[in-house]
């Protein structure tokens, strides 16, 4: 029980910096603002975690890479690429507005610090990017999507271009929904992919 609630602190210390860092800035909060959001002692943040420098990469890693084996689990379920390169479009566009304190974070704050390429932040990232990569192998296997440059090249573009969304609908005030779009750029997209 005691692990539990361990955890759970923990998580709530997470969460809470994800909030002020994304509101003030990395370099502007401090951990006694982290403390006070997550409602826990000044001491306790540093229990969990030895900086402020080491919580932002552990949001980066655990949160991140949590959503990334969501998202894998999910178009698992799916049996053709077409439909897994949809859903995983989706699924990216629902999380990016269902987080946008998080989104904020990963996108505007965590390369300002220069804790960007950090191990554990390349081996998400990777992760992240060569799932795209399966599908799209996935899909010229199944003969549904015909490649003029390698998956391994078309991931890290497609991965670009969601990040570049992200960007704007952050910098325009997340004023429209990016859920909405995910139909019209899952569309955009496989037009490009599809075997003729």
């Amino acid at each position: 029980m005691a692990r539990k609630k361990d955890e759970e602190k923990r998580t709530r210390i997470l969460d809470a910096a994800t909030k002020v860092f994304a509101a003030q800035g990395f370099y502007n909060a401090t951990i006694q603002d982290i403390a006070n959001e997550a409602e826990v002692a000044h001491g306790t943040v540093y229990f969990y975690f030895e900086s402020k420098d080491a919580l932002l990469i552990a949001i980066f890693q655990e949160l991140l890479g949590e959503l990334i084996e969501y998202i894998r689990s999910e178009i698992a379920k799916e049996s053709h690429a077409e439909a897994k390169f949809r859903r995983m479009i989706s699924l990216q566009m629902s999380i990016i507005e269902e987080n946008p304190d998080l989104t904020k974070l990963v996108l505007i704050e965590l390369p300002r610090t220069g804790n960007f390429l950090s191990d554990g932040s390349i081996d998400v990232l990777d992760k992240y990017i060569k799932m795209i990569a399966e599908v799209i192998r996935e899909g010229t296997e199944q003969k549904s999507f015909k490649l003029y440059s390698s998956a391994d090249d078309l991931a890290p573009f497609i991965y670009s271009g969601i990040q570049g969304l992200a960007t704007v609908w952050i910098l325009c005030g997340m004023r429209y929904s990016l859920k909405a779009s995910a139909q019209g750029i899952a569309d955009t997209l496989l037009e490009g992919l599809k075997a003729r």
